[in-house]
Formats: C-alpha cells, sequence, structure tokens
C-alpha cells in the first residue's frame, strides 16, 4: 500500500502539478504535515531584518520573531494608522536577545525597546492571537485610542513588557482593547496618560485577563488612572494579583473605574490612587447595563484621610469578602442606595474617617492595624500577629498575591496576602483562650 501511495503521487504530480496531487491526497485521506514555525532574527545590523514590522510582514501564522537588544523606532502606515508595528497573525514577538544568542532571551541584560517617538501608535493588532513578550514599549501617540498598545477585534497574550510613557487623547494611554479577549500578563505598566484610561482602557465585551501587572503612575484626565473596563456586561473580565498604586484617575477611578458591566477583583493591592470620586475603586452602571462586581482579597489603602476605597453609584451590584480597607475618608460609599446594593463581608477597617456609609450593609467586621510589613517602602504582606491573619471566610480562592497557596491555616487571611511569617497565638486564644 505504500508503494501504491508513493506511485499514485509521482502520477498525480506529473499530470495536475505538486500542489493539486497534495490537495488531492488530502482530501482522500492522506495527512500532509504542516510546515514547522519559522524563527526570525531582528537586529539594529548584521540580521536578515533590521526592522521588527519587515519581519512581521514575512512571517506566517505560528512563527516566532526573535527582536535583539536595541531601539527600534521605524514607524509604518497601515490601513491609514501609523505605528512601529502592524500585527495581524498569530506570531510571537520576543524581544530580550543578544546576536550571539539567539537561545535565551534575557530582557534586563538585553532591553530591546519599540519606540514610536511620538509619530503614531507602538503596535496595532487587528487579527489573530499574537503573543507580544519582553519589549519596551513606549513613546506612543495614539490620536484616539492605545497610545502604547491598540487592539481590536484580537486576541492577543500581552506579557512581561515595560509599557512607558505613552499617550492617547482618548482611550487607554498604555493599552486599548476593543472586542475580542486580551490576557494582559505579569507586565509593568507606568507613566501613561490618557483623557479616559491612562494605563488600560478595555470596552465592548473585549474578555480580558489581567494578572500580576504592576501598574503605576498613570493619569487620566476624567476616568480610570490604572485601568478603566467599560459596556456592556456581556463578559466578567477578571482582574488579579496586580499592584495598582499612585495612578490619578482625575474625576473618577484611581486605581480602578468599572462601568455599565462586570468584573472580578481578586488578591489585587490598590494603593495611594487619587480621583474625585472612588481613589481606589469606582463603579457605575445604567438600567440597561447594570454593573456586577465582585471582590475578594484585596487590600485597599489610601493615604490618610484621603478619598475612598470603594465608591458604587447607580445600578451596581457590588459584593465584597475578605478585604481590608485602611485609611480613606471613607471605606466604602453607595451614593444610590434605591437602585445600588453594596454588602461587605469580612472587612478588615482601619484608619478611615467613615468605614462605611449609609446603603452599604457590612457583616463580620473588624478593626485594627493590619500590621504591613513595610509600608513605608511598598511592601503590604501581612506580618505576624496581624490581625487578618485566620479571619477571613472560604470564597473559592485558592491561592495570594503572590500565587502561594490559601489558606495556610484553617481559615484564609483576609487582604490579598496570605501570611507566611505568621503568629499562631491569637489563633490559639480565639478557640482555646480563656
Amino acid at each position: 500500500m505504500k508503494h501504491r501511495t508513493k506511485h499514485l503521487l509521482i502520477a498525480l504530480a506529473l499530470g495536475l502539478g505538486l500542489p493539486l496531487a497534495l490537495l488531492w491526497l488530502k482530501g482522500n485521506g492522506a495527512s500532509v504535515r504542516a510546515a514547522p514555525a519559522a524563527e526570525l532574527h531582528v537586529c539594529p545590523g548584521g540580521c536578515t531584518y533590521s526592522s521588527v514590522q519587515a519581519a512581521v510582514d514575512d512571517a506566517s501564522d505560528g512563527d516566532i520573531i526573535k527582536v535583539a537588544a536595541g531601539t527600534y523606532t521605524d514607524v509604518h502606515q497601515r490601513t491609514g494608522i501609523t505605528q512601529v508595528v502592524y500585527i495581524s497573525k498569530t506570531v510571537t514577538i520576543r524581544g530580550g536577545y543578544a546576536t550571539d544568542n539567539w537561545t535565551t532571551h534575557d530582557p534586563a541584560a538585553n532591553p530591546t525597546t519599540l519606540d514610536a517617538q511620538g509619530q503614531g501608535r507602538v503596535l496595532v493588532i487587528r487579527d489573530g492571537g499574537p503573543t507580544i513578550e519582553g519589549l519596551a514599549i513606549t513613546g506612543g501617540a495614539g490620536y484616539y485610542s492605545g497610545g502604547g498598545i491598540n487592539v481590536e477585534s484580537a486576541s492577543p497574550t500581552i506579557q512581561g513588557n515595560q509599557i512607558m510613557d505613552n499617550s492617547a487623547t482618548g482611550d487607554g494611554g498604555a493599552i486599548f482593547v476593543n472586542r475580542g479577549s486580551a490576557q494582559i500578563l505579569g507586565n509593568i505598566i507606568f507613566n501613561n496618560n490618557a483623557t479616559w484610561a491612562g494605563g488600560l482602557r478595555i470596552i465592548n465585551d473585549a474578555d480580558v485577563t489581567i494578572i500580576g501587572n504592576e501598574i503605576v503612575g498613570n493619569v487620566a484626565l476624567i476616568s480610570g488612572g490604572g485601568i478603566d473596563l467599560g459596556c456592556c456586561g456581556g463578559t466578567t473580565p477578571l482582574i488579579a494579583r496586580n499592584w495598582i498604586t499612585s495612578n490619578n484617575g482625575g474625576s473618577r477611578g484611581g486605581g480602578v473605574q468599572i462601568g455599565d458591566t462586570h468584573a472580578k477583583l481578586i488578591n489585587n493591592w490598590i494603593i495611594d490612587n487619587h480621583a474625585d470620586e472612588g481613589a481606589g475603586v469606582r463603579l457605575e452602571g445604567m438600567a440597561s447595563h447594570p454593573a456586577n462586581v465582585i471582590l475578594l482579597h484585596n487590600t485597599l489603602v489610601g493615604n490618610p484621610a484621603e478619598g475612598e476605597a470603594v465608591w458604587a453609584d447607580t445600578y451596581v451590584t457590588a459584593t465584597l469578602v475578605n478585604n481590608i480597607i485602611v485609611n480613606h475618608t471613607t471605606g466604602i460609599t453607595n451614593t444610590a442606595p434605591t437602585s445600588t446594593t453594596v454588602t461587605a463581608d469580612y472587612t478588615l477597617f482601619d484608619g478611615n474617617g467613615t468605614d462605611y456609609g449609609s446603603g452599604v450593609i457590612s457583616t463580620n467586621e473588624l478593626h485594627g492595624d493590619p500590621l504591613f510589613v513595610a509600608p513605608g517602602i511598598g511592601d503590604y504582606h501581612i506580618g505576624p500577629g496581624s490581625p487578618a491573619i485566620d479571619s477571613g471566610v472560604s470564597a473559592g480562592v485558592n491561592d495570594d498575591i503572590d500565587g502561594d497557596s490559601r489558606p495556610i491555616g484553617v481559615l484564609p487571611d483576609l487582604g490579598a496576602d496570605e501570611a507566611r511569617l505568621r503568629s499562631f497565638l491569637p489563633l490559639l486564644l480565639r478557640n482555646y483562650g480563656p
């Protein structure tokens, strides 16, 4: 049978041409092995490519584009848009290589920068599921949206990058995602600015996962200093294990702004953010698109007597479990109790002017200093003897902000951290003491 197939292929190749012969065999049950993924190399000089865009243009789905240390500033136009790289394929673009070692990528040792120099966006992603990894993405100026990375109807994975000093006159100084989906993992996103969402702007039911990022020092003129999610509730984005700090949301939502959609916030440090309404997290909905938001195991810390940790406006259902809320004018605010329901269970409050206002249902609350390890240098892990230790309730969260397992003791700890260095004396006294 093997010989017969071989002879048939030769005959077909001679009679029909090899491409048609391969198609005939594929349609009749014979398998044709796909070509292996290619590896394309980009470097400032001496490689096949000196431009990332040229490598992307030549690549096929599944190919890996390895980019060596250097700064790449060439901009290009595609479909009327100007950017350093336009992507509509499922390729991997990975920085951090040295020209004498294309096996190991080390972005710290081999910094690889895509710099639009204010002439357009840095990356525009319009199709496929590309992976963007190990790059410094800077100098982007999105006329309306996504100065650093602009995503529409695509499904990228954006991981391990530094995305800094980008801007947009409209939405999303660092990253803008409209429809589609995105995995945004382990990036440093800092010093970006826009009118809405200095850091990340996610709209129109884009299905996003935002995990393990440092979102620091971003500024929005109107709304959402760090992250802004908007419209329309068809998906439930996950925001987990992030450090969201020192962002300014202007009028609304210093750390996180969520409007007319759903979301889960789990194991985040939301620290020292600023806005007129909702310094930490601001929530709002509409009658046609109510917001349903769940906050589990977050640590929210503000400047003493400044702003609100959680601000809930109209048409919101907010459920808070196992959180720490420290140093705000008001811990939790419900401005529209006729249309909004806010419940908080197992919350540790400390240092707030008011822990919560009317329209907030709080149960099993605790009060006391969380005993953060070193808040002065940004370490909000909880130390031994903290009242947060073993004081929560099971909420289906099996890890903490560091990815460590939860719980360690009998019960989970409050806040984003599950303490490793712990004193069991409070638990022993609670269960067995006088």
